[in-house]
């Protein structure tokens, strides 16, 4: 399965908006069936972005999120603006190919860019 920067942007913020954070069921995602949400979390976990009790899936036992981790918080905040996201996305794909850190970098510059250009207006 390839990874899917949407299906990972969503997870993220289904998590933050779970104002508990204790038990998350695998969201329903639209057009993502439970396995690809299952693997992306999974992906989400080995990187650092959640912290998490990984399920016996042979027993259907649910998820439960403990939370978004620093690094977790940090990378949805870079990518949370839907504007910033199809651009930074729009970018990636002129390069062909994209990690985490090349997301959130293209997202920083586009932040930090607008910083700028505030600044130089105010």
């Amino acid at each position: 399965m390839r990874r899917n920067s949407d299906l990972i942007r969503s997870i993220l913020l289904t998590v933050e908006k779970d104002e508990h954070c204790e038990v998350l069921r695998l969201p329903v995602i639209e057009g993502h069936d439970d396995e690809a949400v299952h693997f992306h979390t999974r992906l989400l976990v080995e990187k650092g972005f959640l912290r998490t009790y990984l399920p016996d899936r042979t027993v259907g036992q649910p998820w439960v999120c403990l939370r978004l981790t620093w690094e977790g918080y940090d990378f949805l905040d870079a990518i949370r603006d839907p504007v910033v996201w199809r651009s930074v996305k729009r970018a990636a794909g002129k390069v062909g190919s994209w990690s985490i850190e090349t997301l959130a970098g293209i997202a920083k510059a586009m932040i930090l860019a607008k910083v700028e250009a505030l600044a130089i207006a105010a």
